[in-house]
Formats: C-alpha cells, structure tokens, sequence
C-alpha cells in the first residue's frame, strides 16, 4: 500500500472513531451540559469567577509567589458556590468522565493492545492477475 492510501486510510479510521465518539454517551451528556451551563447566565459567570481564580491560584503557586489568604479565601467561596450550583456541578463530574474517556482512547492509541489488524488477502480486480480468493 502507498504512502497515500495508508494517510487515507488513517484518516478515515480517526472518523470511524470520531463518529463512535460523537454517539457514546458521555460525550452527548457532556455536550448538552456544556450547552445548559452557556445558557445559565448566572452558572456560566460564576464558572467564568471559579475558573480565572483558581487559573491564577495556579499561576502564582507555579511561579512560588504568595497567594493572599484572601484569595484563596475567595476560591474555597467560589469553589463551595460552584458545588451548590446543579448546574455547574453536574457539568464538572460529566467533564471529569468526559476527560477520562478520551484520556484512554489515546492511551489505547499511543498503546495498542492486541494483534495489528492484517492486510487483507483479497487482491481487487485488475490489481493483479493473481487469484482473487
């Protein structure tokens, strides 16, 4: 097989599983949350507030400069709200399934288990004056 069909046929396996991925059902709850948590002004803003607090919490611990009790009073506050909120809660336990799933459909893509799939034997018509079994 060329280079050509190997890329072709790559590609249309990554689609194969891109459509399995697409109809499982975390990635459609998922989806939908993400979805719902857009639509809720007041959720989607205090995911906004959770999010840039606890981004630069992880900023400041990584570059070792001091976090304010303050601040890290502000992000236990966001973080308490942010598991009261239905919406918002619900959104981060499905990420957190969301995540682990496509964390193991690369690792089974970086680590393939199992035998390779075999070329096939069939020779196409006009390939080859071989016999086509």
């Amino acid at each position: 097989m060329n280079d050509m069909n190997e890329m072709e046929n790559i590609f249309k396996k990554a689609s194969e599983l891109g459509h399995l991925l697409q109809q499982n059902e975390i990635v459609t709850r998922y989806k939908e949350l993400a979805a719902k948590l857009e639509k809720n002004e007041d959720s989607r803003k205090l995911m906004d507030e959770l999010l840039k607090a606890s981004d630069e919490f992880q900023r400041k611990e990584e570059a070792g400069t001091a976090i304010e009790v303050e601040e890290k009073k502000r992000l236990k506050e966001l973080q308490d709200k942010s598991k009261e909120d239905p919406v918002i809660s619900e959104f981060l336990a499905t990420q957190m399934y969301y995540i682990n799933l496509l964390t193991q459909v690369n690792e089974a893509i970086a680590n393939p288990k199992g035998d390779p799939p075999k070329k096939s034997d069939i020779i196409l018509p006009g390939e080859d004056k071989s016999i086509i079994i």
